[in-house]
C-alpha cells in the first residue's frame, strides 16, 4: 500500500479533473523544500550509520538521498528547474541500485570510510551543479522522456535487488511510484505534487527503517538455541541480514575486549619481571650491577653540574660466624632488616643497592660530609641499640661503614668512588670494625678520631 500512495494520489487527481488546475505559484516551491526537508533528515542517521558501520549500502542510500535532497533544493529556490527532475532521478536511482548490489559489503578502513564521505559530498555538488545547468538551460523534451522512466526502472530494481530487507524494498518502491507519478503529471498541475511528496515519504521510510534497525541491533538479546526436531539432527537456524551483523558486531567487540586485556596483562608481566631482574629478591633493594649503574649515571651529573655527592657503603660485622651459630634464616632476616633501617633512613632521591653477601651502597646526591656522617652515625647506632631477634634470642650486632665524597669540582669516575669507599670500609674493618671511616682525601681517618685531627688541625692554624 505503502509503494502505490503516489499513484494512488495522482490517480485520484486525474479521477477528480483536477491535474489540469494551475497552483499558486508558491505551492510547488513550498512542498519541493518540504520534500527537501525530509531527505535531508533521512541522510543525517543514513550518513552516521555509514561512518560508524563502514557498509557500502549505506553509502550508496546516503548518496542517492543526498542528490534527491539537492534536487528538491533547487525545484523549492526556482520552480522552473523542474525540467531537471527526471535527471536527479535517475542520478538517485543509480546510487540506490549500486547499494542493493553491494549488499552485506563494509569498509573496515576508518580511512575509506571517509573517503567515502567525500565522495559522497562531491557527487552531491556535483548533481547540484548539473540540475542547475539543465534548468537553466532547458533539457531537450526527447531526453527528458527518456530519463524519467529509465528512473522509474532504475528504482524498481534497485527494490527488487534488495527484497532481502523488506524495509529498504518497500522504501526504494515509494520511491520507484513517485518517480512514475513525477513522470506522468501535468507540469504545474495538482498532480505534479505526487511526485516530491512521493520522494518525502520515500525519503522518510529509509531514514526510519535504519534508526530501527540500529536500535533493534543494540537492543537485540541472546536467542537460546532451538531443540533439534529429530534426535542427532540440529536444527539450523535461521537469522536475518541485521541479525547477522549485530552478532557480527558483538564478537568482534568481545575479541577486542579480549585482545586490550591480555596486552594489559602483558605489560604487567613485562614490568614484574623488569622489576625482579633489577631487584635483590631478599632485602627489595637494587642488585648491584643496577646500583652500579646509578653509582655511573650520578658520578657524570656530579661532574657535568658541579655538586657533591656521597657514597657510605655498609658491612655487618662476622656475618660468617653470625650465620654459622644462629643460622642463615637469621643471617637472612637481619639482611631484611639492615636493609629496611637503611630505607627509613634515606631520602627519596638517594638509592640503595646490595653489593655484597652482607655489603650494602647508598648513593646519596648533593650530600656533603656532614649528610653523610649524619646517616652512616644513625644507622651505626640503631643497628646496635636494637637488637634483633631470633629464634635462638636476641643477636646484637654491628656494622663497619666507609664513607667516599666527590665535592664540587672534583672529577672523579664511578670507579674511582667505588675504590675509594671500599678502601674507607678496609680501614674501618682493619680497626676493628663498628667504626665509620673515611677516604683517601681524609687520610683514612675514621668517625672517632675526628675530634682529636680537628682540634690538631685548628692548633695548627693558630700556631701559623
Amino acid at each position: 500500500m505503502a509503494v502505490l500512495l503516489p499513484l494512488v494520489a495522482l490517480a485520484a487527481v486525474r479521477l477528480a479533473s483536477a491535474d489540469t488546475a494551475h497552483l499558486q505559484s508558491w505551492v510547488i516551491p513550498a512542498v519541493s523544500a518540504v520534500a527537501a526537508a525530509f531527505a535531508g533528515a533521512a541522510l543525517v542517521p543514513i550518513a552516521a550509520a555509514a561512518l560508524h558501520r563502514g557498509r557500502l549500502r549505506d553509502l550508496a542510500d546516503a548518496t542517492g538521498l543526498a542528490v534527491l535532497t539537492a534536487m528538491l533544493g533547487v525545484i523549492a529556490v526556482d520552480p522552473r528547474n523542474a525540467t531537471a527532475a527526471p535527471a536527479g532521478l535517475a542520478l538517485a536511482a543509480v546510487a540506490f541500485l549500486v547499494g542493493s548490489l553491494s549488499r552485506a559489503a563494509v569498509l573496515n578502513d576508518s580511512r575509506a570510510r571517509w573517503g567515502s564521505a567525500v565522495v559522497i559530498f562531491v557527487l552531491a555538488e556535483l548533481s547540484l551543479a548539473g540540475i542547475l545547468l539543465m534548468g537553466a538551460s532547458g533539457i531537450d523534451p526527447r531526453l527528458e522522456t527518456l530519463l524519467a522512466p529509465s528512473a522509474a526502472v532504475l528504482f524498481l530494481a534497485a527494490g527488487a535487488a534488495s527484497l532481502g530487507v523488506p524495509e529498504r524494498a518497500t522504501a526504494i518502491g515509494v520511491l520507484t511510484s513517485a518517480a512514475v507519478a513525477q513522470a506522468l503529471a501535468s507540469p504545474g498541475g495538482v498532480g505534479s505534487l505526487a511526485g516530491p511528496a512521493g520522494i518525502a515519504l520515500g525519503a522518510a521510510l529509509l531514514g526510519w527503517q535504519l534508526v530501527l534497525r540500529e536500535a533493534a541491533a543494540e537492543q537485540a538479546p541472546e536467542q537460546p538455541a532451538e531443540p533439534p526436531l529429530l534426535p542427532g539432527l540440529a536444527a539450523a537456524p535461521l537469522e536475518s541480514e541485521h541479525e547477522s551483523e549485530a552478532r557480527l558486531a558483538r564478537e568482534l567487540r568481545g575479541t577486542i575486549e579480549e585482545l586490550i586485556e591480555s596486552r594489559r596483562i602483558v605489560d604487567l608481566q613485562r614490568a614484574e619481571l623488569e622489576r625482579t631482574a633489577r631487584m635483590d629478591p631478599l632485602t627489595g633493594l637494587a642488585r648491584r650491577d643496577t646500583i652500579l649503574e646509578r653509582l655511573h649515571i650520578e658520578a657524570a651529573e656530579a661532574r657535568r653540574y658541579a655538586h657533591p655527592v656521597a657514597l657510605v657503603l655498609v658491612d655487618i660485622d662476622n656475618f660468617g660466624a653470625l650465620n654459622h651459630e644462629h643460622g642463615l634464616e637469621t643471617g637472612d632476616a637481619l639482611l631484611r632488616e639492615v636493609a629496611l633501617r637503611m630505607r627509613l633512613r634515606t631520602r627519596e632521591a638517594d638509592a640503595l643497592g646490595r653489593v655484597g653477601p652482607d655489603a650494602f651502597l647508598a648513593i646519596l646526591p648533593h650530600t656533603d660530609e656532614r649528610g653523610a656522617t649524619g646517616l652512616a652515625e644513625a644507622l651505626r647506632s640503631r643497628v646496635i641499640d636494637r637488637p634483633l631477634a631470633s629464634a635462638t634470642g636476641e643477636v646484637t650486632v654491628s656494622v663497619s661503614i666507609g664513607i667516599a665524597l666527590m665535592r664540587p669540582g672534583m672529577s672523579f669516575s664511578d670507579e674511582e668512588l667505588l675504590a675509594a669507599v671500599e678502601e674507607a670500609l678496609a680501614s674501618a674493618r682493619a680497626a676493628g670494625g663498628n667504626r665509620i671511616a673515611f677516604d683517601r682525601l681524609h687520610g683514612l681517618a675514621r668517625l672517632e678520631e675526628r675530634p682529636a685531627i680537628d682540634k690538631q688541625d685548628a692548633g695548627d692554624r693558630s700556631a701559623g
